[in-house]
């Protein structure tokens, strides 16, 4: 992309006003409050649809005394020459040069849309162009002024490392509060859930009984009549009890035919959980396996596409060396790629496939799990049922023995004990003593509820932690790759591309730098001297940061122009000299927009084109 021409109306302090650029180093120059930054501020808005300086609304560049402004540019790319124009109302319209006339190819207020468009056609985005096409005003001066603690500086500010990984540092410290808090509520849910078991209803209900036997017969006149009538209510009450333990014994056995076959499929389900185990790690190390395929051929799409561009491309010169392009050799290396790649599809399916199994075989595990648990609580309902089902039927016993004694035949045996000789001071006494003993119970009982009730709430707690844990392992992973990925597709390449800079502008003597070198920091290697980023000089720091932003401009795709607003400012001589000769030994291969308002400057790029602000009107003199 090479652009020709900045069109801005009621935009900053522009009313209506046209800026022509050139190839080579266009140099903006001015006396402060002229309008030059508001020229770098048009080109990145029209191109991003945001304003150079972090956290500014958009709405706030435009014209004073006007609705809205808009910021326009004509740029040619690949032969094609376009006028892409953007309102602060965020309303887009890009043109195309068509048989000496401006044809619309579309006109949107979709931000989304519009700028995925852009990206598809230009490769126009955001974050990338800050990062390495554009250098604000005071960027390299705060740079400087920066307190140098280690040797990561210069890479993790251009890439924004030290965001990444102060992300990572954040995930990892909530994770483990996660974790503790986790520990927790398990402890919690094992205390509650051993409260939880101690169950009175069936003693409280045989308490309730007796005591309503009890009170009949102290208010009754004690005769023989009114005793057989109620132990003969009571021996049914009892007998309707036994029936009910027994049908809830028999449905405890969840469909076997005794507690033995219970216990033996208890038995086979836990040796079938325990052959099971090492599932959840076959499963993660698969997963990492499918992320690991997919960003290889993520990066080969990616390989072959570009060397398919230069094959399809109208110049036949490769936009980095200009060297005429060999198609064959390039058709070659495609179809060597694509080979590649089509194994690596192969390989993710196949690891796609086995993930699914293994998947089904979690769930599997997990249905098993359940049923088990099922089954166990089964069998101490069983074990409870039948010690209960031993006591009614004692006390039906000894109930029948007393009607039988009185000449009553039963038809069903057993029976509850009441005192065979109706004391009513004695009976006074026991029935005390039940109530007192049922009142303890209920006390109980209300506390086996409420216990209920928490550990309800503390299981709710528990998976929403395991749901956030989950969403915490995932977040980690993500960082981890993006940083890997950062590691493989951008250092190697980066680096190549620096060490080519540094040899061109010979400010060092023979320099190697290791960008991947423990955890992505950089090492710098001076003839032979390993030499710590913290020790150079200013001016070599800033050389480095400028080597460093086109190199990685390079790597990530520069769209064929860099723009320096006021990049001396700030900067004594040396560094003046130093920053003019890096501008010139950059425009032999883009094209740059320089601002400036320092005379040093201007006399260093005495060869560029010049664009003269003028301070009362706001306007050029070309």
């Amino acid at each position: 992309m090479r652009l020709e021409q900045i069109r801005l109306r009621t935009f900053g302090c522009f009313q209506r006003d046209d800026f022509e650029l050139h190839k080579g180093v266009n140099l903006i120059f001015g006396p402060n409050f002229s309008g030059k930054s508001t020229l770098v501020n048009a080109i990145f808005f029209t191109l991003t649809g945001k304003p150079i300086v972090p956290r500014v609304d958009a709405s706030a560049i435009k014209n004073a005394k006007a609705y809205s402004g808009t910021a326009g540019l004509q740029f040619v790319v690949g032969g094609e020459r376009y006028q892409l124009y953007r309102a602060t109302g965020k309303r887009i319209q890009l043109r195309t040069e068509k048989n000496g006339g401006w044809q619309v190819l579309f006109d949107e207020k979709r931000i989304k849309v519009t700028e995925t468009l852009l990206q598809e056609r230009f490769g126009i985005m955001h974050d990338q162009l800050a990062l390495t096409t554009f250098l604000r005003e005071g960027e390299i001066f705060e740079f400087l002024a920066r307190q140098s603690t280690n040797r990561r500086d210069i890479l993790h500010t251009l890439l924004g490392i030290d965001r990444l990984i102060e992300v990572r540092e954040r995930f990892i410290d909530t994770r483990r509060i996660a974790k503790r808090e986790q520990g927790r509520i398990k402890a919690h849910q094992n205390s509650l859930r051993f409260n939880a078991q101690n169950v009175h209803e069936i003693e409280i209900a045989r308490i309730e009984e007796k005591l309503k036997g009890l009170e009949t017969a102290y208010g009754a006149q004690t005769g023989d009549a009114e005793l057989i009538a109620e132990w003969t209510q009571h021996h049914s009450r009892l007998q309707t009890q036994f029936d009910t333990l027994t049908r809830q014994q028999n449905e405890a056995l969840r469909g076997c035919k005794d507690i033995g076959q219970l216990h033996g499929m208890i038995s086979e389900i836990g040796k079938a959980i325990q052959e099971s185990t090492g599932l959840e790690e076959k499963r993660e190390k698969l997963i990492q396996q499918i992320g690991r395929l997919e960003s290889q051929i993520a990066a080969l799409t990616s390989v072959c596409n570009t060397l398919r561009g230069l094959i399809e491309s109208e110049d036949r010169h490769c936009p980095t060396c200009y060297q005429e392009v060999e198609q064959e050799v390039i058709q070659r290396i495609v179809d060597e790629k694509e080979q590649e790649k089509s194994q690596f599809c192969d390989e993710l399916e196949k690891h796609k496939q086995a993930l699914e199994i293994e998947t089904t075989n979690l769930k599997s595990r997990h249905q098993l799990e359940q049923r088990l648990e099922t089954f166990q609580t089964g069998a101490t309902l069983f074990q409870q049922r039948t010690q209960e089902i031993e006591t009614v039927q004692t006390e039906l016993a000894a109930l029948t023995s007393r009607l039988n004694a009185r000449g009553i035949q039963q038809s069903e045996p057993n029976a509850p004990e009441i005192p065979p000789v109706l004391d009513k001071s004695k009976l006074q006494v026991q029935i005390d003593r039940e109530r007192r003993q049922l009142d303890k119970l209920k006390q109980e009982e209300a506390i086996r509820l409420d216990r209920l009730a928490s550990l309800h709430r503390v299981n709710t707690e528990a998976a929403h932690v395991e749901k956030t844990l989950l969403s915490l392992e995932l977040a980690c992973t993500g960082v981890e790759k993006t940083i890997a990925t950062l590691q493989k597709q951008i250092l190697r390449p980066a680096e190549e591309e620096l060490h080519r800079w540094l040899e061109k502008m010979q400010l060092f003597g023979e320099t190697r730098i290791d960008l991947q070198r423990q955890y992505l920091l950089p090492s710098l290697t001076i003839d032979g001297v390993d030499r710590s980023l913290m020790l150079l000089s200013g001016s070599e720091k800033m050389f480095l940061y400028l080597c460093f932003k086109v190199a990685l401009a390079n790597v990530l795709g520069n769209p064929g122009f860099f723009v320096f607003d006021d990049p001396t400012l700030h900067l004594d001589g040396e560094r003046k000299a130093l920053m003019v000769a890096f501008i010139r030994q950059l425009a032999e291969e883009y094209q740059v927009v320089v601002t400036s308002y320092d005379e040093d400057v201007r006399a260093g790029l005495e060869d560029a084109h010049l664009i003269e602000m003028r301070r009362e009107t706001s306007q050029k003199v070309s």
